[in-house]
């Protein structure tokens, strides 16, 4: 019986994990879009696809290779790549808004303040 709740905690921790690196690239990429950001396109691509393994019901992976093969060829200028990736971002935070819900990424310290 502990063994089916550990394992509920680390399936919970593995989301609560791709959630803050779902918002981390949201950071980057806004950074990226606006001149300020110091990650390549390239950089930014390989963040996505890292986060896109993190949600794999939630990419197809004949897209992300799509993109990925747009991202990394010089067919296309760094303010299009840039926004292929943040469409790609974009399908990722739909699929979880509609599998999950809105939710805090730190939802250990709101289920404490529950509690308190």
């Amino acid at each position: 019986m502990t063994g089916r709740k550990t394992t509920e905690r680390a399936a919970g921790d593995a989301l609560v994990k791709g959630r803050r690196e779902l918002a981390a690239l949201n950071d980057a990429l806004t950074l990226a879009e606006r001149g300020l950001g110091r990650q390549t396109t390239a950089a930014l691509m390989a963040r996505l696809l890292r986060v896109a393994a993190m949600f794999p019901r939630s990419v197809d992976d004949t897209l992300m290779w799509q993109v990925t093969d747009l991202v990394t060829g010089d067919d296309v200028s760094d303010t299009v790549k840039l926004s292929l990736i943040r469409m790609g971002w974009a399908s990722i935070v739909q699929a979880q808004y509609r599998a999950h819900g809105l939710r805090m990424v730190e939802r250990r310290q709101v289920e404490r303040a529950q509690a308190a």
